[in-house]
């Protein structure tokens, strides 16, 4: 049972929460599977199947901020022997027109703001997801943001937990993290933090009508 006197914060991951994939009813879907979006890559023309290990290791890399943008791109460019502009635009393509932002929870989230809670972002992503699924408002609108490639800690990653809470100026327990995967959350609750776990709007608010 969450204590609602003592939150002051709200932590959201972003892929299956803030932004969902247009075909919810697959289990898997880009948002939680590489191999989805690289499978999704055939609508432009483009066979990923002879080099997805390579790029799942390049993916990695990059999720994990190993590797920046331009080095992701001449990887990958390499691996496909696609021009890295061309390659960038085409993923563009796959995130922009496979997802859909959840504006209900995007202005649910604002209006806890404007009522005095922080709110923050915990998400992985990699260097040729996060133009879409991370828009510029985020960035104006949130308190505090930890993107896995930019900070170089990747969830379920203790350290990627601690920052956020860092970044906010909370302590762990006054926070509640909303993730659609239940081994971040399982990190989240062992450092503290309260926790939900995101299926749909309907499930998620009842949960906070109860506990904010």
């Amino acid at each position: 049972m969450i204590m609602k006197q003592k939150i002051k914060a709200l932590i959201f991951d972003v892929g299956g929460v803030l932004f969902l994939p247009k075909d919810n009813g697959k289990e898997k879907h880009l948002l939680s599977s590489f191999e989805e979006a690289c499978l999704l890559l055939k609508n432009f023309g483009v066979d990923t199947s002879e080099s997805f290990k390579n790029l799942r290791d390049i993916y990695m890399k990059s999720s994990r901020g190993d590797i920046s943008k331009e080095e992701t791109l001449n990887l990958m460019s390499k691996e496909l022997k696609i021009p890295s502009e061309k390659l960038e635009n085409l993923f563009e393509k796959v995130y922009s027109e496979n997802t859909v932002e959840n504006k209900n929870l995007y202005d649910y989230v604002i209006g806890l703001k404007n009522k005095g809670y922080k709110i923050g972002i915990l998400s992985t992503q990699f260097h040729l997801s996060k133009g879409v699924l991370i828009p510029e408002k985020y960035y104006k609108n949130f308190n505090a943001l930890e993107i896995s490639c930019d900070d170089k800690l990747r969830k379920p990653d203790r350290k990627a937990f601690k920052l956020i809470i860092q970044r906010l100026g909370i302590r762990a327990e006054e926070s509640i993290f909303v993730d659609d995967k239940q081994e971040n959350l399982d990190v989240a609750k062992n450092l503290g933090m309260e926790t939900a776990l995101f299926e749909n709007n309907k499930q998620f608010f009842s949960i906070l009508k109860n506990c904010l």
